[in-house]
Formats: C-alpha cells, sequence, structure tokens
C-alpha cells in the first residue's frame, strides 16, 4: 500500500490508512469502479470534516450495494454505530459479511425511507450518507422528508462542475432545487467543495460524483455554513421556490 506523505497534516492519516486499504468489490458493477465515496478521498476527508466537528451520534447510510463505504465507515469510526442498508437482499448479505468483524454496524434489507426514519427516530445528531438512487427507483424525496435533525450527504449531487457526474431521472436532476422542494424545512444547501486543498490527491480518473451537503436544524446549518470544504450551493431565500406542487415519488 502507498503510504501516505510525510508532510501530510497528521489529523487525516487514519482517513487516508482505512480508505486505501477499503477492498473496491463494487468494482464488479459500479462505473466509477467502486471503492468508499466513489473512491474519491477528498469527499472522505470533507465527510471526516463534518464528523469531527458535528460530533454526530451515528452515521446512517442507504443503499451499501456490495460495501465498500460501509466497511471503510465501519473501521474509520469505530466509536460510532454505523447503520446501512440495501433494498436487495444479496447486497445486504454481503456487506453484513464484510463487516461481520465490527459490532458496530448494523446492515439492513429493507427500503431506505423506511431505515431514515427508524434512524431518525432513534438518533438525535445523526449524520446521512444517502446514495440508494442507483436504479430506477428513487427514494431520496422520502429519504428526506423522513429527517428529523442532523446533516444529510446527498451522492451523485450536481454540483455544477462538469467533471462531476451527477443522478438524474425522468429529466429531474439530483440537485439543490429538487432538495428544496422535497424538503420544506431545509434554507440552505450546500456541497463539497472540489477546488480548495486537500491534503491528498484524488485517485480516481473514472467517474467523479458530486456530493450535497444538507443541514436540518440549526445546529447543523451553522455547522455546514462554518466548514471550508463546504460551498454554499443555494438557499431557499434566494431560489424563491415555491412550497407547493412536488410530487414525491
Amino acid at each position: 500500500m502507498t503510504m501516505p506523505p510525510e508532510t501530510t497534516d497528521s489529523a487525516y492519516q487514519g482517513v487516508y490508512h482505512e480508505f486505501y486499504r477499503t477492498i473496491r468489490a463494487g468494482a464488479a458493477g459500479l462505473s466509477d469502479g467502486g471503492g468508499p465515496f466513489g473512491f474519491d478521498i477528498t469527499a472522505a476527508i470533507a465527510f471526516d470534516d463534518v464528523v469531527r466537528a458535528y460530533q454526530p451520534d451515528a452515521l446512517v447510510e442507504t443503499g451499501c450495494y456490495f460495501g465498500d463505504t460501509t466497511s471503510y465507515l465501519s473501521r474509520a469510526y469505530p466509536s460510532l454505530p454505523v447503520w446501512s442498508c440495501d433494498i436487495d437482499p444479496a447486497c445486504a448479505a454481503l456487506t453484513r459479511q464484510r463487516t461481520a468483524a465490527h459490532a458496530n454496524v448494523s446492515v439492513l434489507a429493507d427500503d431506505s425511507p423506511a431505515v431514515v426514519q427508524r434512524a431518525a427516530a432513534r438518533f438525535e445528531r445523526p449524520l446521512f450518507y444517502l446514495d440508494a438512487h442507483g436504479k430506477a427507483a428513487w427514494p431520496l424525496a422520502q429519504e428526506l422528508a423522513a429527517v428529523r435533525e442532523g446533516i444529510v450527504c446527498i451522492d451523485d449531487f450536481d454540483i455544477g462542475n462538469p467533471r462531476f457526474a451527477f443522478d438524474h431521472y425522468d429529466g429531474v436532476r439530483c440537485d439543490a432545487a429538487y432538495v428544496l422542494e422535497a424538503a420544506q424545512r431545509v434554507q440552505d444547501v450546500y456541497r463539497i467543495d472540489p477546488e480548495v486543498d486537500y491534503p491528498f490527491p484524488c485517485l480516481q480518473t473514472g467517474r467523479r460524483a458530486g456530493k450535497g451537503m444538507v443541514p436540518f436544524g440549526a445546529a447543523a446549518e451553522e455547522l455546514c455554513a462554518t466548514q471550508p470544504r463546504l460551498a454554499h450551493q443555494t438557499s431557499r431565500q434566494t431560489k424563491g421556490l415555491t412550497t407547493g406542487g412536488f410530487h414525491v415519488r
């Protein structure tokens, strides 16, 4: 394994170590070749910044697929409960097998909005990573509707950078406008900013996906507004979106 540069900030040595020792099992079916956070270590670093600053009481992932990100989270944050799920029982079983040695992990074969709802009822400061929107069904709106408090990181999100891919369904983009219509409590939407400095370079030469960051509640909003690796994407006040007419599929 390649060792991190000696000049790198020591605060991220654990991220580097766990990130690059994670087996990229998702390469079997994902266009980005698999790996935690789509094999984008800058996303893992920005996520780690939020974990350190926000001090969540749980990490909740939806759409685990073959468990690359789940495996990473289980080792990078052993003191936190890590919940994950997949609607495909085979994917959930494989992820459960990969993380069996880690008592902090729970993997469910269940519908992702139901898992988010359960986590929202159990934890006070959860940090969500929503990645269950890879097939025909798009549960993002229902997932967001189930969140009470916390911070939500959305994968495959349009950050307005041509290097970064995003999802769209039936002509609807996975973007800030969609989030503001789906989650009426949300006032501001942020993105992980790929243009700021990071201690390690991203080695993903294939598909890179944008990541949105959405705060629910005053504490989460204040945290996101002060994170140097998060950029403000849009605000409900400046966007002028209406509150009606959104159809949750």
